[in-house]
């Protein structure tokens, strides 16, 4: 029996309003951020077109060069901290076989997602303090000598920055992982232990490959956060010292608001939309699936 028109158009009407409000609050800001970004828009002036002159700018801006160098670095570092280990606590507690010790380890994983990530970056700028944290530590068990002003030094101060949420076990991915490896069929792994497959076999061998689309969606997600993100270096540095932590979205923030040039910060922002989009596009071919 076929379906009247309106329960075919139905479900298009129930997604028109929640489309309408997407356009509104995501899409028009892109467009008009491409526009600004050809003029000289500043905080509460409307600006003249300038044609290229703000990307111009931006290839000869030595903060924006650095700003980039330093992304690569964190970005890479994210992604691997992403994937690695929150899959590695995944597959171990996967052989943890006693429910009540899986459970605790589960929850014990999933806890942290409920603190909100600035307390934990507060937290890791407190051990960072030159009076405090690690120093007082390291002067307590007679290693005074080994003291630093963490992030007040442009040769550590990145490093520390990037420590930020040790041990890296985030929840969120863990969770993905952990879904994702219980939704296995148990009979392909039963077959593999019969066969005399090990545990390392077994993960390599039969796992890993059948988990191939949550990696994948993790990488993306975490290399996504990774560059639009700067709460960390935000609340921590500001990126400094100099330029020694700063990234492009932390640039695009200090030029919007601290300089009030929106059209330069506007093609600071397409440009960072344009890696992002060429990477996350780069990135998914390399880890798509075979058919």
């Amino acid at each position: 029996m076929k379906r009247k028109w309106q329960d075919r158009i139905a479900p298009y009407l129930f997604l028109l309003p929640a489309f309408i409000f997407i356009v509104g609050f995501s899409y028009y800001e892109v467009v008009q951020s491409v526009i600004w970004s050809f003029t000289d828009s500043g905080f509460g002036t409307k600006g003249s077109f300038i044609g290229l002159a703000n990307y111009i700018h931006a290839f000869h801006d030595s903060m924006f060069v650095a700003s980039f160098r330093n992304q690569i670095i964190v970005s890479v570092i994210a992604v691997i901290n992403s994937v690695f280990w929150p899959l590695l606590a995944a597959e171990l507690l996967y052989f943890v076989k006693n429910e009540k010790l899986h459970s605790f380890y589960r929850i014990g994983f999933i806890i942290p997602m409920m603190v909100p990530s600035i307390v934990t970056i507060l937290m890791w700028k407190y051990l960072y303090d030159s009076h405090m944290g690690f120093n007082t530590l390291l002067k307590a068990i007679g290693l005074k000598n080994l003291t630093h002003n963490w992030l007040n030094d442009k040769s550590t101060a990145l490093a520390c920055v990037i420590l930020i949420g040790f041990p890296f076990i985030s929840g969120m991915y863990f969770l993905i992982f952990h879904t994702a490896l219980n939704a296995l069929d148990y009979d392909m792994i039963e077959a593999a232990v019969i066969d005399g497959a090990t545990p390392r076999q077994i993960i390599f061998s039969v796992q890993l490959p059948n988990l191939r689309p949550e990696i994948k969606t993790v990488f993306t997600l975490s290399l996504i956060s990774s560059l639009s993100g700067f709460g960390n270096i935000f609340a921590t540095t500001g990126g400094g010292p100099g330029y020694a932590t700063m990234i492009p979205s932390m640039q695009i923030y200090n030029v919007a608001f601290g300089d009030g040039d929106f059209g330069y910060a506007s093609s600071l922002g397409v440009l960072l939309m344009i890696v992002v989009v060429i990477i996350t596009l780069v990135s998914r071919r390399f880890l798509k699936e075979d058919d």
